[in-house]
């Protein structure tokens, strides 16, 4: 998902779309697209929304330097990335499919082959960011007890990273979520629905290893993290 207003970066962005910032080296859009790639992807479907999407269609023009395909929805409209779950619906072919959003920044690998949906990716926070950013859980071993969305007070230092692997059901729910929500869906509302019915688990990864890339302060920080970090990607599909 690399759409949105990214309102929270409109003093850097101005009209472009947020995830062709520059993070260190690269446009923030390629991290993801590395992640998902190491972690074992081949087909990536990009859903765009708002203003200027071609700026992240030149980014990614030479999909093949990534080792994988890329594909592309456009939506004009703006109202959260679970009332825009749909448009990968005929694309996932009622499969499992890894959901991630755009403005993240993996700093540890992700394996998608050993993992059974609905799963998502844990970590302890340790004060690397606002924790009113993120989803937060509470465990017991494999399984999330709890996620409660980006709440106003923190009710645990574990948070759930943006990424998901989701089953085909996730559409059938996110239209249900459409009629039921006011104002924005968020992806973080559907995982809230597999924690209630105890299907969802995790991966825990180390601390410091996720940023959500949204705020100008997290742009700043990512930047000092990245900087030096040798890339895993193998040298034929790194940015020339």
């Amino acid at each position: 998902m690399a759409g949105g207003k990214g309102t929270r970066l409109a003093s850097l962005k101005g009209n472009i779309n947020k995830h062709a910032l520059p993070v260190y080296d690269r446009p923030m859009i390629e991290y993801p697209i590395r992640t998902l790639v190491e972690g074992g992807v081949t087909e990536i479907l990009v859903l765009l929304n708002w203003r200027n999407p071609e700026a992240i269609l030149e980014i990614l023009e030479e999909s093949n330097r990534f080792g994988c395909e890329i594909y592309y929805r456009y939506i004009k409209e703006v109202d959260g990335p679970g009332r825009q779950l749909w448009l990968a619906e005929k694309w996932v072919r009622n499969e499992n499919f890894v959901l991630m959003l755009g403005d993240s920044l993996y700093l540890h690998p992700l394996q998608f082959d050993d993992v059974q949906a609905p799963h998502i990716w844990t970590m302890p926070l340790n004060g690397l960011d606002d924790p009113s950013k993120y989803g937060q859980v509470t465990v017991a071993g494999n399984r999330v007890l709890t996620l409660v969305d980006k709440p106003k007070d923190q009710v645990s230092d574990l948070i759930q990273t943006a990424t998901w692997v989701l089953p085909p059901d996730a559409f059938e729910k996110a239209r249900v979520l459409e009629q039921t929500v006011q104002g924005e869906v968020h992806i973080g509302m559907l995982a809230e629905e597999y924690v209630r019915e105890g299907r969802m688990t995790h991966t825990s990864l180390p601390a410091g290893s996720y940023l959500d890339l949204g705020t100008p302060e997290a742009l700043y920080k990512a930047a000092e993290l990245v900087r030096g970090m040798p890339w895993q990607m193998p040298a034929s599909t790194l940015v020339k």
